[in-house]
C-alpha cells in the first residue's frame, strides 16, 4: 500500500541535518511504524556516478534503519528499485519546515521499483526500518531519467 504523510518537527529547529535525518527518522518510526534503535541508524550520501547513477548494498542491523539522501533538483526522474532478503517498512521522504512529507511509503515489503519524479529541489532520503530481531541485507539503484 502506498501513500502520503507528513508529520511535525517542532523541536527540530536548531540540529544539524544528520541530527535532523536521525530525529525525523525517530518520528517516522514513532508515528506508527514501530521505534527504531538509533544506535542501529545508518546514514549514506546520495553520490551520483558519471553514469547518473548510484548503487547501494547495505545491510540493516535488527531494530534499525537505512537512510540514503542527497539534495535532488526539481524535475529529475529517477528510476529506483530495492530487493531486501525480508520485507522491510520503506518511504521516500523530505523535510518541509516542521514536516515530515512522504511522498511514497511502503509497509512490509521486500522489493519495490517505480519512478519518482522531484516536484521541488529538497534533499530526499530513501529510507528502510527493520523491525525483526536480525539483521537484514538490501540492495538498492537508483538511475536519473535522461531526457
Amino acid at each position: 500500500m502506498r501513500t502520503n504523510t507528513s508529520i511535525s518537527m517542532d523541536a527540530g529547529k536548531n540540529i544539524s541535518i544528520f541530527s535532523k535525518r536521525i530525529f525525523a527518522a525517530f518520528l517516522l518510526m514513532s508515528a506508527g511504524l514501530g521505534l527504531p534503535n538509533l544506535a542501529n541508524a545508518s546514514l549514506v550520501d546520495l553520490k551520483w556516478d558519471e553514469h547518473g547513477r548510484f548503487q547501494h548494498r547495505g545491510e540493516i542491523k535488527a531494530g534499525g534503519i537505512l537512510e540514503v539522501c542527497g539534495k535532488l533538483s526539481a524535475g529529475l526522474k529517477i528510476d529506483w528499485q530495492y530487493q531486501s532478503a525480508k520485507p522491510l517498512d520503506f518511504n521516500i521522504h523530505f523535510h518541509e519546515g516542521k514536516k515530515v512529507i512522504l511522498p511514497v511509503k511502503y509497509l512490509a515489503r521486500d522489493t519495490a521499483a517505480e519512478q519518482f519524479e522531484v516536484k521541488q529541489s529538497q534533499d530526499y532520503c530513501w529510507m528502510w526500518s527493520n523491525k525483526s530481531k536480525e539483521a537484514i541485507s538490501v540492495d538498492l539503484s537508483l538511475s536519473q531519467v535522461q531526457k
